[in-house]
């Protein structure tokens, strides 16, 4: 019998993954990259990923929640979670007062099966992390550089498909920053701080402008600055508006609260685990966060993008020789900084 592939999602090890060396072509996609040897402590929570061909009944009920082309019946009062997929052997079953997730996929149903496991492997990670107290969500982060050179704290940059944290991203990675993920961060709250990790996977960018997607491998964007976690200063919400002009806003705590949360579709799907995950979001926007309205006036420059978020501390709104005040009251003007066609996963 072959061995299970063990990879452990989180630096601390507490969820792990198991495969089926059968399934892991199908898998490959969305695992993340870099991720370290399991160790020797047995794993808080654990997803397994099974070969199986035995097609599953779907339930009549509407589902709780759906992502892709899986749907989720969430059970509160028995702690479970049904998923089914739209190949007739995906599925699965999440125990989520223990942490346990079991999935199976039929590796000849390609690529159906592999589009299903993407979407069931999120909605799975998703749910047993926030059993564990922690928050999946949909989002980029890049870290600030630092004068010492070990990196400053991180942002998170959340938002729809195309919203602009793919580009961002990668721009500011280009200019010096580090960065952490373009599309999916896990966040956990410490006594001191909330900390970000990063799920590192190829960017994925429009050619030329055109609407087209390609994945790009960090390496092709010459990006070496990547970190598997840091200390987290807050949540930067780009829009791409480009008739507009480029324009940092404010937002209240409650409006960066919403935004947040818009990118945790799977928060109340689970009644108990949700009220931990919504206060460690609040913790996220305690100080606000920020609108990013990026126009194309930003076009290919992303000169003056650094200084402008490094602002973004303890009094984000100061003066700096990099910042043209201009509209209305709060709002701060940019010079310009590279943003070109979308290529954010969703």
């Amino acid at each position: 019998m072959t061995a299970a592939i063990t990879l452990d999602l989180v630096t601390d090890g507490a969820l792990r993954l198991a495969l089926d060396q059968s399934v892991l072509r199908l898998a490959e996609r969305w695992i993340p990259q870099r991720l370290g040897a399991p160790g020797d402590a047995p794993a808080r929570a654990l997803i397994s990923v099974n070969a199986s061909s035995t097609a599953l009944q779907h339930p009549a009920e509407t589902p709780t929640l759906t992502l892709g082309r899986v749907a989720v019946w969430v059970d509160n009062d028995r702690a479970t979670a049904l998923l089914r997929g739209a190949a007739p052997a995906s599925g699965g079953v999440l125990t989520l007062d223990a942490g346990r997730g079991r999935l199976q996929v039929d590796p000849a149903q390609t690529p159906g099966a592999a589009a299903d496991l993407y979407s069931m492997l999120t909605v799975s990670a998703a749910l047993v992390l926030a059993g564990l107290g922690r928050a999946l969500v949909h989002a980029a982060a890049v870290v600030a550089p630092d004068g010492d050179g070990e990196g400053g704290d991180a942002w998170l940059l959340a938002g729809d498909a195309r919203a602009g944290k793919s580009t961002t991203c990668a721009t500011l990675a280009s200019a010096g920053w580090g960065y952490l993920s373009d599309d999916q961060v896990v966040l956990t709250g410490r006594d001191d701080a909330v900390e970000v990790e990063g799920w590192l996977r190829p960017f994925h960018l429009d050619r030329g402008g055109a609407g087209e997607r390609r994945e790009v491998a960090p390496a092709e964007l010459g990006l070496a600055g990547w970190r598997r976690s840091a200390r987290l200063a807050g949540a930067i919400f780009p829009t791409v508006v480009p008739a507009e002009p480029t324009l940092l806003t404010p937002l209240s705590p409650a409006d960066a609260l919403a935004r947040l949360v818009r990118q945790t579709p799977w928060l109340l799907a689970y009644r108990r685990s949700a009220p931990a995950v919504l206060a460690l979001l609040t913790r996220v926007v305690a100080g606000g966060g920020f609108a990013l309205r990026l126009g194309r006036d930003t076009y290919r420059d992303a000169v003056v993008l650094t200084p402008l978020i490094r602002l973004l501390g303890p009094h984000p709104l100061s003066p700096s020789p990099h910042t043209r005040r201009g509209g209305t009251k709060g709002e701060s003007r940019v010079p310009p900084l590279h943003i070109c066609g979308e290529g954010d996963r969703g």
